[in-house]
């Protein structure tokens, strides 16, 4: 096992006063420039938005760099955005000026977050196109922070971040593939340690050098999901029992991990998003998609807005329903249990490949991208360059990208080939998916198995 902090100079950085508080601080000011550059931007036709959010340097960095960093971050790192996140800090500092309360049910049961995704996902990206349009770039992390900023002043520590963050839980899933790990060296330093100072309430609203803020007791961690690595409670630990590991890459699935109904709703809505991400740089499979909601539309004369959500609620609710029904249904009716138990099992192991389907999306999408850069640090309010693209004056130069798409592609199907492997190892040899009948998973991982390999035919093809 290798243990990161036993490293000198990362060590010192991790138990540093000013860490990661000077980088919180640092990500901030980066946002708010981000949101200044957002709104910069004027608002254009819709047929200017698929252009624009390339030259526009803010989109362009949000979309085609930090949110790509992120997931994959997430899949190789764990959870490592949290521990710099902005959001953090402002949700932390105004919940030490706030009334302190605690937290509703429907937040602590995880369903706050999911009404929270479903709303950002259905309503600010996917109806009013917050990924394209700059301006509405802006007044969605704007969004954010007041969330953030409100969750502070009403409710208890970070609120926000533990039961409201649209992002966090996410990651999460994500993070139990990661090959790291933040646990305690020594479960028995922990049970005589007398102060339990890295969760005694006296140090929780400290801006640093506090108690842990998402109620863990770093001794109980058993998986990556809740935790976000924010070093605190190696700060405040006499005995300095906390390590950050390498691991076995997926070894939460073998430490007795189980979805929650909550996690299984919000996979739903994620494996549609990549499903899509996927299938939309293919013309056909792109054209099977969106066949039945463009034919929905047409007969009910939407269009803007109204068509988008149509389209949104297709891609991202249905379709993931259905595709989860078939094996849910099939393990159901093999191992004789309900069809939510059957709909977890399948999501259990269908979940690297949603999570390594994802990174490659976000690889890609970095790529692609890098043609777009000089000409958005040379026009970053981006509208002039967008008209001249759009006008065919200008012509995007993509000779690097190109050169990079063989080695991608590589990348790509190793990664699926990882993910299909996963699917497998985790099917047949994880304590909670050996809990669940023999029939029911062969059917589970054979279902798994072909969405898998759909969506790597689907990335050969789109690529060729």
């Amino acid at each position: 096992m290798i243990d990161l902090l036993k490293n000198r100079l990362f060590s010192g950085l991790i138990k540093a006063r000013s860490y990661p508080l000077a980088a919180q601080v640092i990500t901030l000011v980066g946002f708010g420039l981000l949101i200044a550059g957002g709104l910069a931007a004027p608002h254009v036709p819709a047929k200017m938005t698929g252009v624009l959010r390339n030259t526009n340097l803010a989109s362009l960095i949000v979309w085609s760099l930090w949110w790509p960093l992120v997931i994959i971050s997430a899949v190789l790192l764990g959870r490592v955005w949290c521990q710099v996140c902005p959001m953090e800090l402002v949700n932390s500092f105004f919940s030490r000026l706030g009334l302190k309360r605690k937290a509703p049910g429907l937040l602590v049961s995880g369903w706050g977050t999911a009404v929270f995704y479903s709303f950002v996902l259905l309503g600010f990206i996917r109806t009013f196109w917050a990924h394209r349009y700059p301006e509405r770039m802006a007044a969605f992390f704007l969004f954010l922070f007041a969330s953030a900023v409100i969750a502070g002043l009403v409710f208890e520590k970070r609120t926000f971040c533990n039961l409201l963050c649209p992002v966090g839980r996410i990651l999460g899933l994500y993070a139990c593939c990661a090959p790291l790990e933040w646990r305690v060296r020594e479960a028995k330093t922990c049970e005589g340690c007398r102060t339990k100072d890295c969760v005694a309430v006296r140090n929780a609203y400290r801006l640093t050098s506090r108690g842990c803020a998402s109620d863990l007791y770093p001794a109980s961690i058993a998986d990556n999901r809740a935790c976000l690595v924010c070093t605190q409670c190696r700060k405040v630990c006499p005995a300095d029992n906390l390590r950050w590991s390498l691991r076995r890459p997926m070894a939460d699935f073998f430490a007795g991990l189980r979805l929650r109904d909550v996690e299984l709703f919000l996979l739903l809505l994620i494996s549609g998003l990549v499903v899509w991400e996927l299938a939309e740089e293919w013309t056909p499979a792109r054209a099977v998609l969106e066949f039945i909601p463009a034919q929905a539309n047409a007969r009910l004369g939407l269009s803007g807005e109204a068509a988008n959500l149509v389209q949104a609620l297709f891609l991202f609710v249905l379709l993931p329903v259905l595709l989860f029904l078939a094996p849910a249904w099939m393990g159901r009716r093999l191992n004789r249990t309900s069809l939510l138990e059957s709909a977890r099992s399948f999501g259990l192991v269908f979940l690297p490949v949603v999570a390594l389907g994802h990174l490659v999306k976000a690889a890609f999408r970095i790529v692609s991208r890098l043609p777009y850069y000089s000409l958005a640090f040379a026009d970053p309010e981006g509208t002039s360059t967008a008209g001249r693209i759009a006008s065919g004056e200008l012509e995007v130069n993509s000779r690097l990208a190109d050169l990079l798409a063989p080695g991608m592609t590589g990348i790509a199907l190793a990664a699926f080939a990882g993910a299909l492997i996963s699917v497998w190892w985790i099917g047949l040899k994880s304590p909670a998916a050996r809990s669940f009948g023999r029939s029911g998973r062969i059917a589970h991982l054979v279902i798994a198995t072909a969405y898998g390999a759909a969506l790597t035919l689907i990335t050969i093809l789109s690529r060729g």
